[in-house]
């Protein structure tokens, strides 16, 4: 039988294991402005592909014409954690509704983009 003591350590270990790959993880995604040109190619495709309607993708490009500075002065190293949260999040946003993960995008406050292979249409 476990003792709590033991118990403890094995859940410190998890917790431990499970922030280190959650910063890994945001580590990971490349905030520089070469992806954010590179996430604009993607939209246009998902929009030509017909995942995405036209005017979600100008939406979309919108956004990421937004944090296009803001992706320089993280490259650059010139960022502070507010300004580089905001980024990743737009980021992910794009990601998300680019690459067809998110059915429903309501993500920090937008919404109403309806997936059409989910729900059948957009709004």
């Amino acid at each position: 039988m476990y003792s709590i003591k033991k118990i403890m350590m094995i859940g410190a270990t998890a917790l431990t294991l499970s922030a280190g790959a959650a910063v890994t993880a945001q580590a990971a995604q490349p905030l520089t402005t070469p992806y954010i040109d590179s996430l604009n190619w993607k939209v246009t495709q998902a929009a030509r592909e017909g995942r995405i309607s036209w005017p979600e993708a100008r939406q979309l490009r919108s956004e990421l014409w937004s944090v296009h500075d803001l992706a320089w002065r993280n490259q650059t190293g010139h960022i502070n954690a507010e300004q580089h949260d905001h980024l990743a999040n737009v980021v992910t946003h794009v990601e998300m509704r680019a690459t067809g993960q998110a059915h429903y995008a309501n993500d920090y406050g937008y919404g109403g983009h309806w997936d059409r292979d989910y729900y059948g249409w957009r709004r």
